[in-house]
Formats: structure tokens, sequence, C-alpha cells
């Protein structure tokens, strides 16, 4: 199914982001949990009247009951900066057969027109590996109205997977040029060592983000006998070559490494309270978007 499929995007218009942290400095349409503004739509509590608050807000049944003066408080509203980094090193492209990257593409683009129509702003960081001292990332320009929808599908065209991975150094680089935090939203494999992609988040985190991950793996990542017995292996990223019999034992060992591999970044995730979400290319872009992200936590009905 097209990403923009009408009835995909009519499944789309029911969800939004759930946001649990983070805070903006703009009204909005954003709910903030656990925050209340002296205005609003959804009620969320009293509070002693004070010199200045809004008469409007006063609960005068309660006055009538307590003969006390208190006003009605709302759950604050926000508009909240969202940034979707998507990792577009080498190892997304690889293996071909999985279509990585496209996965992750199609990913960004869902979670973008979710963001784009609850009407807070997004804009879209491609992790890139730097040319001639250039810039490791390059950044859309911010969409803040559903109307601009169709500017990030276009910007993700011009993107291919290529280069090293500077997961670190992109995030810090690009983190380092905002004045105002909001939601990270990564979308990688996060095939890098544990201190890199730890460094990275967590400074994120010290900034002032709510940061949320996907990680995005290939089945024939999962499942590497389904690509070759024997042969030579290729890095994509370091050029480096090495001949593999993919016997039982060696099948079991790889097993074991990339199970190693996914638990570490879900358990530092957990750690650190960063959302956490796994999928694989060979599922369904609509149960992953409208079914496992809502179960993780990461979207919810409208």
């Amino acid at each position: 199914m097209s990403i923009i499929d009408a009835t995909f995007l009519r499944q789309l218009d029911r969800l939004r982001v759930r946001v649990r942290t983070a805070r903006g400095l703009r009204p909005g349409e954003t709910h903030i949990p656990r925050s209340t503004q002296a205005w609003g739509i959804e009620f969320e509590s009293y509070k002693d009247y004070s010199p200045g608050d809004d008469f409007r807000y006063v609960d005068w049944n309660a006055v009538g009951r307590l003969n006390q003066l208190v006003v009605r408080t709302f759950t604050a509203e926000r508009e909240i900066p969202y940034y979707l980094f998507l990792d577009t090193s080498a190892s997304m492209g690889a293996p071909a057969i999985d279509q990585k990257f496209t996965f992750a593409s199609d990913l960004a683009t869902a979670l973008g027109y979710v963001v784009v129509n609850n009407n807070d702003p997004l804009r879209l960081i491609a992790l890139t590996a730097p040319d001639n001292g250039l810039s490791s990332f390059r950044a859309a320009p911010v969409l803040r109205h559903r109307s601009q929808f169709s500017q990030l599908p276009a910007f993700l065209a011009t993107l291919t997977p290529r280069g090293k991975t500077y997961f670190r150094e992109a995030l810090r680089s690009y983190a380092e040029q905002t004045r105002e935090p909001g939601v990270a939203l990564i979308l990688s494999d996060f095939l890098v060592e544990a201190p890199v992609y730890e460094e990275a988040l967590l400074l994120l985190k010290a900034r002032g983000y709510e940061v949320k991950v996907i990680r995005v793996l290939g089945a024939a990542e999962l499942s590497p006998e389904r690509l070759f017995r024997r042969g030579k292996l290729y890095d994509v990223e370091d050029g480096k070559e090495r001949w593999i019999s993919l016997s039982k034992a060696h099948l079991q060992q790889y097993r074991e490494a990339l199970q190693a591999h996914l638990t570490a970044l879900r358990q530092f995730c957990h750690q650190h309270h960063i959302l956490y979400a796994q999928v694989a290319t060979d599922d369904n872009l609509v149960m992953v978007v409208s079914e496992e992200f809502t179960r993780a936590g990461l979207l919810a009905f409208r």
C-alpha cells in the first residue's frame, strides 16, 4: 500500500503521538500530562482563587457549598516541536533485498503525517555521512501545517543510504544548534557500538528532548540463511571482507550475538525512560503504525 493511499491516511487521521515529558513554549493543541493552565477545553482540577484570576472560571457551585472562592484549571495545551531523525548510512540499504531504508522512509512519512495532522511543527533530519568537512546531517524545512505535508515525501525521495554511520556526531551537531527541544523520534538500525548510541541518546535527554527510539531490522538480518550458506561478506561502510560458512554453529553464534545487541539497546532505553519500538521490514506497515505503535505507547487514538 502506498503511504499516501487515501485509505491509509484516513487511518492516520485517528492517531496522535503520545507525549510524556516534552513541554512546548507556544499555545497549541497537544495535551501535556500533569500540567495545567488557566484556560482551555479539558477540565483538570481546582485551585484557590488568587487576585488576577479570570472570574469566568470561578466555580460558583463550589463557592456555594464551601463558601470559598475556587477556580477551575485546565489541562495544558502546547505546540510541541517534533524532530524526526532518519539514519541514512549505508547499512540502512543492506542487504538490498530487505529494502530497510524504504521501509524506514515510509514509517517516517506516516509519523510525519500524524504530527502535522495534529498541528505540531515537524522537521526531518537525515543523519548523513559528512562530505569534505560538511555537516553530518541534512535538515528539511520545518513543516507547520497539513497543507505542507507533500514536502516530506519529496525530501525523503532525495535521500540515499550511503557512507559510514555518524550517529553520535550527527545527533550532537544538530542538538547543539537547536534552541527549543521537543520530541526526538529516531529511526535507525542502530548498527553501532553501544557506547556510541548511549552517548547520543543521553545527550538528547540532557538537552530536554523526549526521546523515542524506533529500531528497523531487515528480515534477512533476522534470518541470514535466507541469503546464503557460504560466501564472502562485504561491509558496506568500512569495506572489510570476510569469508563465511554459515554452519549450524556459526548461525547459532550469529543469533546469540544479534540477540545480545538487540537486548542491550532495549534495556538501555527502558533504564533511561526512553520509549523503544522494534520493527522488521517484513511487517505490515499499516499494522505496525496502527497497532504495534499504539501497543508500544508511541501513538494513541485521538
